[in-house]
C-alpha cells in the first residue's frame, strides 16, 4: 500500500510541474483529487482481477487425478492459493476504500504540491535571480543602441500610456 501511493503521490507531483512549466497552467486540486481517486480505483480493479485468476488456477487443480502430484502438496498449494487470493482481495478493497476517502486524496494532492515545489522551487528563484551582464567591448559598443530602442519604443510607448509629451 506504502508502495503504491508513493508512487501515486510521485505521479501526481509529475502532473503538477509539467501542467505548471510546460502548458503554464494553475494548480487544478480537483483535476488532481480525481485523478488520484481513478488510479486507486484502477488499482482496487487490478488486485480484484488478479484474485479471480488466483481463484480459478486453484480452482483447476484436481485432487483425484491419477497423474498429480501427492495430495498433501494440492492441498499446501490450495491453502497458499486461498491465503494469495484473500491477499489481493484485501488489497482490492483497500484501494477501492482509498478512491473515495476525500481527506486522504486531498492530503495526498498537497503532498504532492509541496514536494513539486521543493524540487522546482531552486530552478525558478536561480532564473529569477539577475545576473549582472558582462562588461566586454561588445557590451560597451552596443550600449548606445540599446538605449536608443529603450527611449525610442518603451518609453516612448509608455508616455503615450500615460499622456505625457516627450520633448
Amino acid at each position: 500500500m506504502l508502495i503504491a501511493e508513493s508512487v501515486l503521490r510521485m505521479t501526481l507531483r509529475n502532473r503538477i510541474i509539467v501542467d505548471a512549466l510546460r502548458d503554464r497552467k494553475d494548480l487544478d486540486r480537483q483535476f488532481l483529487i480525481a485523478m488520484a481517486s481513478a488510479e486507486f480505483e484502477s488499482l482496487a480493479d487490478n488486485e480484484w482481477a488478479t484474485a479471480e485468476r488466483l481463484k480459478l488456477r486453484r480452482h483447476g487443480i484436481r485432487v483425484d487425478d491419477p497423474w498429480s502430484e501427492d495430495s498433501e502438496l494440492i492441498t499446501e498449494r490450495r491453502r497458499e492459493g486461498q491465503r494469495r487470493e484473500s491477499v489481493h482481495r484485501a488489497m482490492s478493497k483497500a484501494f477501492a476504500d482509498r478512491a473515495v476517502e476525500s481527506e486522504l486524496l486531498s492530503a495526498m494532492v498537497e503532498r504532492a504540491r509541496v514536494e513539486a515545489w521543493d524540487e522546482i522551487a531552486p530552478v525558478l528563484v536561480d532564473r529569477a535571480v539577475v545576473h549582472e551582464p558582462v562588461r566586454d567591448k561588445e557590451y560597451e559598443a552596443l550600449r548606445n543602441e540599446r538605449l536608443g530602442a529603450l527611449l525610442a519604443l518603451d518609453l516612448s510607448a509608455l508616455a503615450a500610456e500615460r499622456g505625457v509629451t516627450l520633448y
